[in-house]
């Protein structure tokens, strides 16, 4: 659960308010696993490609992003989420520019998440900040195939330095290179590895993070020609929940375990009429193989919205992979349903459009308000009626809450010409 595996940044935590005049504060330790109301960021600034971070929150209270990159705070904006409890803030406002770097979001609440969007002339990416620190995670889905490049971003906010052991798994099997072993993340700094140099070639890469020292968080970066697709790294579970977008030429479940035995897995469909019984991809095999993935087609299975569960016997992470001519976007699925949704960053980009995908995997119907945050009003009402999901038109704003009287699991996509974007929403403890 998002509110149970978490990190605190005990400096940043000691402060009682939040002070414009008071001078950038440095990165603390990170102790004991209870959710702080802070998050971090990958910030892209480079070519024509910009990002904007935005905050939603449930209350009207100040914040700060702390840009950091090369072991050091390379800018500070203070902001508030005033009375609609929204705000957005270029990345460039913070320094982030050229090399990679991190944000750090102190927030108001706990019932507060931010997200980036990352938007080029055609290419668009989004994502949640990841408040979620675990000695685990996992990434799958990266591709350095021609004319494809695969990066992952391990950041380290903490004021100590990190190590973290990788295990790289390809199409050709386990990547063995030095390059894997012991990788040292300074404090107050974002370590890239570029796979395309590393190991191009390869069709399907995931990678297990297994943190030895300190703590990281990390994302993945996918690039396809002038497309762009960000995701991150999550700890694997057991159970997952997906909603999966209408239409779409290539739409790929990509279902992978970072474990050294086989695991068995069973999915299921929730179609426009419901559960679909024992569904099974066809060809599809109900075992993964030790560090295995299968791709399952949903492009034929999804002219309508659908949504998918996964269960296994051990760890996997399920990945929707989307590629057409709205763009490329991945994001993972959700291993938590909940009664409140926030989407930061959600909304229509210049000439383009959004939605979100709402699924109710639940035996009764759910009533589900959609609330623009930025306007603080209610957009849309509606009942998912029992295993079902169902598309909400998304208009501008800096993002979204989403309440619904029984659980369900939120995803939102956004696509403007030639460019798409897909990510899951950040699930709010009941308050």
């Amino acid at each position: 659960m998002r509110w149970i595996a978490v990190i605190a940044i005990a400096a940043l935590a000691a402060a009682v308010a939040f002070l414009p005049e008071q001078s950038p504060q440095e990165l603390g330790d990170a102790p004991a696993r209870v959710r702080p109301a802070v998050a971090t960021c990958p910030l892209v600034e480079e070519g024509d490609r910009t990002t904007d971070l935005s905050v939603v929150s449930s209350v009207d209270g100040p914040g700060r992003l702390s840009g950091f990159a090369a072991g050091s705070i390379v800018g500070v904006q203070d902001f508030s989420t005033g009375v609609t409890g929204s705000v957005t803030i270029p990345a460039v406002d913070v320094g982030a520019v050229g090399d990679a770097t991190g944000g750090l979001v102190e927030m108001p609440s706990e019932a507060t998440s931010a997200g980036v969007v990352v938007q080029g002339p055609s290419s668009l990416a989004a994502e949640a900040c990841e408040d979620v620190v675990t000695d685990e995670a996992f990434v799958s889905g990266g591709s350095t195939t021609s004319g494809e490049d695969f990066e992952l971003q391990i950041f380290n906010p903490f004021a100590g330095n990190a190590v973290v052991d990788l295990t790289v798994t390809t199409d050709a099997g386990i990547e063995s290179d030095d390059r894997f072993d012991s990788v040292v993340v300074p404090a107050s700094s974002v370590k890239t590895l570029d796979f395309g140099e590393i190991v191009p070639g390869r069709s399907f890469i995931s990678v297990d993070l297994d943190t030895t020292q300190g703590a990281v968080l990390a994302v993945a970066r996918q690039t396809s020609g002038d497309e762009l697709a960000i995701w991150r790294a999550v700890e694997p579970a057991q159970e997952w929940w997906l909603p999966v977008p209408p239409g779409g030429d290539v739409k790929e479940l990509l279902l992978s375990t970072p474990a050294s035995t086989e695991v068995e897995y069973e999915i299921d469909l929730y179609g426009p009429g419901g559960l679909v019984e024992e569904y099974q991809s066809a060809g599809q095999s109900a075992t993964l193989a030790a560090h295995g993935v299968a791709r399952v087609s949903l492009t034929a299975d999804t002219t309508d919205a659908v949504g998918v569960r996964v269960f296994s016997t051990g760890p996997v992470v399920p990945t929707l992979w989307m590629q057409s001519d709205a763009g490329l976007a991945v994001t993972t699925a959700s291993e938590t349903q909940a009664t409140t949704w926030l989407l930061p960053g959600a909304g229509v980009r210049p000439g383009g459009s959004a939605a979100a995908v709402i699924l109710n995997a639940g035996v009764d119907p759910a009533d589900v308000t959609v609330r623009s945050i930025r306007e603080n009003s209610v957009v849309t009402g509606f009942t998912v009626g029992p295993e079902s999901t169902i598309v909400a038109t998304l208009v501008n704003a800096d993002g979204y809450r989403i309440e619904s009287t029984s659980p369900v699991v939120v995803l939102w996509v956004a696509n403007t010409p030639g460019a798409g974007s897909a990510s899951i929403g950040i699930p709010v403890e009941d308050e």
